[in-house]
C-alpha cells in the first residue's frame, strides 16, 4: 500500500513538471509568434527566398556552353546560387525574385525574374492566422512593375520561415520559401 502511495505521488510530480514545462514551451512560442505577426504588422522586414517552387513544370533545365544541367525536381528550385531578396519599408517595396516558369506577355528579355525598385504597394492588409496546429502572419499586397501587376501574399511562421506566393498579370504563378527578418537598419 505504501508502495502504491509513493508511485502515486511521483507520478504527479511527473505529470505536474511536464505540464509545467510544456507551459513554459508554449510561453516560449507564443512571444516568438507574438514577434513575427509584430514584425509583419510594421512592414519593415526583410525575406530572403532560398528556394522556388513554380508551377507547370517539375524542375528547371539550364543549357550553356559547358552543358545542361537540371535543378530541382518535383516542383522545387533551390535558389543557392541566386537568392531572391524582398525588403519591405512602410509602404514600399525593394528588391528581385528569381523566376522560373512560364511568361505569358513579357517584353522580350523580360523574363528573368521579379525586379521591385522602390516599388510603392498597394492594398496591403495583415491578417493573423491561428489554426489547430499553426499559426502565421498573412500579408497580401499588390505592386505595379511596368505594365504588370504582380499580388504578393507572405505567411510568416514564429520559427522565423516563411512562404511567399507570386501571382503576375503577365507570368505563371510562383511560390518561395525563405527566411523572414528585421531589416538590416532596424536591427540595434
Amino acid at each position: 500500500m505504501k508502495t502504491l502511495k509513493c508511485m502515486i505521488a511521483a507520478g504527479a510530480m511527473l505529470v505536474c513538471s511536464g505540464a509545467a514545462a510544456s507551459g513554459e514551451k508554449e510561453k516560449n512560442d507564443s512571444t516568438a509568434f507574438e514577434q513575427v505577426v509584430a514584425l509583419v504588422k510594421s512592414k519593415r522586414f526583410r525575406v530572403e527566398a532560398t528556394d522556388a517552387y513554380p508551377t507547370g513544370n517539375s524542375s528547371a533545365t539550364i543549357a550553356s556552353r559547358h552543358g545542361t544541367i537540371t535543378l530541382g525536381g518535383e516542383g522545387h528550385v533551390s535558389l543557392a546560387g541566386n537568392r531572391g531578396e524582398l525588403v519591405f519599408r512602410d509602404s514600399v517595396v525593394s528588391g528581385r525574385l528569381p523566376f522560373f516558369g512560364r511568361g505569358y506577355s513579357l517584353p522580350y528579355g523580360e523574363g528573368g525574374g521579379f525586379e521591385f525598385e522602390e516599388t510603392r504597394i498597394e492594398k496591403a492588409s495583415v491578417k493573423v492566422v491561428k489554426r489547430r496546429r499553426t499559426r502565421y502572419a498573412r500579408l497580401s499586397c499588390t505592386a505595379r512593375v511596368g505594365g504588370d501587376v504582380v499580388s504578393l501574399t507572405l505567411e510568416a511562421y514564429e520559427n522565423g520561415r516563411c512562404t511567399l506566393h507570386a501571382t503576375s498579370n503577365n507570368r505563371a504563378s510562383i511560390s518561395y520559401g525563405g527566411v523572414v527578418e528585421a531589416a538590416e537598419s532596424d536591427t540595434p
